[in-house]
């Protein structure tokens, strides 16, 4: 924690620092540094703590794999640490990723692991589990007649993903205009009236925000009644991940990933449902997905499961992702239709 907050990124690489760090009582001194000198310093610095650990030579993700030969210092773009009792990779810095939230350009990198004195080792760095980047949201929307919506807002974000929500929301001054930016695609009119984010500075937390909103047109008035999507909107995940017919190289997603969400409709007093989205689920070994919908007189709930479980797609299996996302907008697109009661 205190490599990445207390030391800025700034490279000076004259001469010989181009490859060799500065001293690492001067990287602390000075509060900035490269990659290379921050991680040289994280290392020391666990040394003192009396925790073995490694330099690490990092080709980035998107420079793509090399082979073993020929031996050459310019194939490596980075620099990280590794803690071996921990099969741990730490990244001094990303200054918004927490020890456990290894950025996604590093995940499935290309490295070199430097012993001191004893040789190094190529390696791989894996990719984390669909499990260790999830995100969860959590709503409570109380309907209008007239389709207006008061929405309160959970979000907890874990793993890759966290760091992108700590960067963005850093700044209380700006955090109801960038979480309005964020959502207000989905939700026209969207205001965010509150905001807590009681873990946010702290990379060593979950992201976890709260906050309440109006949006003026969840719900479109249909005969008598209002009808609106399972979600609330229109979700278009093919377009977003899967937008082409089909590929000819692999497909790339940022990490393998859970996404779960679980709404709670309070219908306008006398109102209840005359039309409800069907539960579907989908099993793949690329992905899966459920989906669960129950109500009782003014009240509904929805619950999803999303799992990405690769993070690299192949073109051929390219055209069975596409169809997955395909089916999972179909149900999500599904409607509620919504009637006061005579």
């Amino acid at each position: 924690k205190h490599v990445i907050t207390s030391t800025r990124y700034v490279g000076l690489e004259f001469g010989i620092h181009g490859f060799k760090p500065y001293r690492t009582t001067d990287v602390y001194d000075r509060r900035f540094g490269d990659c290379k000198d921050k991680a040289s310093l994280l290392k020391v610095m666990l040394g003192e703590a009396g925790i073995k650990s490694h330099l690490v030579l990092v080709r980035t993700r998107d420079q793509g794999t090399i082979g073993n030969t020929p031996a050459s210092l310019s194939a490596f773009n980075h620099a990280i640490t590794y803690v071996p009792s921990l099969d741990l990779y730490l990244d001094g810095t990303a200054e918004f990723s927490g020890p456990e939230e290894l950025p996604t350009g590093d995940q499935g990198a290309t490295v070199l692991i430097v012993r001191d004195g004893d040789g190094a080792e190529l390696r791989t760095i894996p990719t984390s589990k669909p499990i260790d980047n999830s995100q969860t949201i959590r709503q409570t929307i109380v309907l209008a007649a007239d389709g207006a919506a008061k929405v309160q807002h959970d979000l907890t974000v874990t793993g890759a993903g966290a760091a992108g929500w700590r960067s963005i929301l850093q700044s209380a001054d700006n955090r109801k205009e960038r979480l309005t930016n964020a959502w207000g695609g989905q939700f026209p009119g969207l205001v965010v009236a509150d905001i807590q984010a009681p873990t946010l500075g702290d990379v060593l937390q979950p992201v976890k925000l709260r906050s309440s909103w109006q949006v003026p047109s969840w719900a479109q008035a249909q005969g008598p009644g209002l009808r609106f999507p399972a979600l609330g909107y229109r979700t278009g995940l093919t377009r977003q991940i899967a937008g082409q017919a089909k590929r000819e190289h692999d497909l790339v997603m940022a990490a393998p990933s859970i996404e779960d969400s679980s709404l709670e409709y309070q219908l306008p007093k006398g109102w209840s449902v005359a039309q409800a989205p069907a539960d579907k689920s989908i099993d793949t070994p690329l992905a899966s997905f459920t989906m669960r919908v129950e109500h009782k007189g003014d009240r509904a709930q929805v619950t999803t499961h999303i799992e990405y479980r690769k993070s690299r797609f192949t073109p051929a299996e390219y055209r069975a992702l596409r169809d997955f996302l395909s089916q999972v907008d179909g149900s999500l697109d599904q409607v509620f239709e919504i009637r006061p009661e005579r």
